[in-house]
């Protein structure tokens, strides 16, 4: 593993879900949008979002000021009214910091709590990838992420 997928797992356990919360909220880049930053030596991660329940953003990361690494994300609820964004937070921070704890951020994950099951599944590694996230209640389809990104260059 090299330093750039570290630190872009490190950033994440940092940001607005993950469970190491030295992430920092920041004034807002966008009206209406909630941005979250993390730096570390010539790293920097900024995470910035508009939404809640149903929500989209856009993660980047930045080594010496260059853009080398950017994800994009849209997620929403499929069952408003028997799940709520409340409960996506929760089993979302406890699913992802699973698999932050293990050393990775990206799909092959299965992860039970309770009456709920998130399921990650993904298509490539870091440098270029593309996935979903979804989390069942009592087998029910309640909540579904779609993510993709990789590198970036000039």
């Amino acid at each position: 593993m090299d330093k750039l997928e570290k630190f872009i797992i490190k950033a994440k356990a940092n940001g607005w879900v993950g469970t190491e919360k030295r992430g920092e909220k920041i004034k807002s880049s966008r009206e209406g949008a909630f941005d979250i930053i993390y730096n570390e030596g010539d790293y920097h991660y900024h995470d910035s979002f508009v939404g809640f329940s149903d929500f989209c953003g856009m993660e980047h990361i930045t080594y010496k000021k260059e853009p080398v690494w950017s994800m994009a994300y849209y997620g929403y609820l499929l069952e408003p009214d028997m799940f709520s964004g409340d409960e996506a937070v929760d089993i979302l921070k406890d699913a992802l910091g699973e698999m932050y704890k293990q050393g990775r951020f990206l799909g092959g994950d299965v992860f039970k709590k309770g009456k709920f099951e998130y399921r990650d599944m993904n298509f490539g590694g870091y440098k270029k990838f593309n996935g979903v996230e979804k989390i069942y209640m009592d087998g029910k389809l309640v909540y579904e992420l779609i993510y993709f990104g990789g590198l970036v260059k000039k």
